[in-house]
């Protein structure tokens, strides 16, 4: 969607999740039309990262209350919006899909784990599916970072998942 709908919705989300800890720019959505007809021109999205650790099987619950916000943000039937809740762990990137094809395992309830990203040498690196925003360097850089945290608050013993 919009980039001021997007600012809207982060309170909608942070209200589900907790604070946003980190947060991409905003990303132009411009390697693909297949949202222009139903959301229009200049599509761009964020990524947020939540400064709460969230259960992997929370995720089907996460991508559930996303769809929700879809259709109640929609405009006669049309989506302004695309959320794709994830979690990033120490050794990947799953967003949550509800849309099947072949590399994405059923978790229930219509929902499916897209592997985006996986960590390999150090670094975060995309998948022959990938989509190329989350492809990006700037986006595993983004991603390199919330692992570092996530791992200092290991060591902490803050961070228990």
């Amino acid at each position: 969607g919009n980039e001021e709908l997007a600012l809207a919705l982060a309170d909608r989300l942070e209200a589900e999740f907790g604070p946003i800890d980190f947060s991409s720019f905003w990303i132009s959505f411009s390697h693909s039309q297949y949202y222009t007809r139903e959301m229009g021109e200049d599509l761009g999205r964020y990524i947020f990262f939540f400064a709460e650790p969230m259960a992997r099987q929370g995720l089907v619950a996460a991508k559930h209350f996303c769809d929700r916000l879809e259709v109640e943000y929609a405009i006669a039937g049309g989506r302004r919006v695309n959320l794709d809740p994830g979690y990033l762990a120490l050794e990947h990137l799953i967003l949550a899909s509800t849309k099947a094809v072949p590399h994405r395992p059923y978790l229930g309830e219509g929902i499916y784990a897209d592997l985006t990203l996986v960590y390999e040498c150090g670094k975060y690196i995309p998948l022959r599916w990938s989509y190329p925003d989350y492809s990006s360097d700037y986006v595993r850089a983004l991603c390199g970072e919330v692992r570092d945290k996530i791992l200092r608050l290991r060591k902490q013993g803050v961070w228990r998942i």
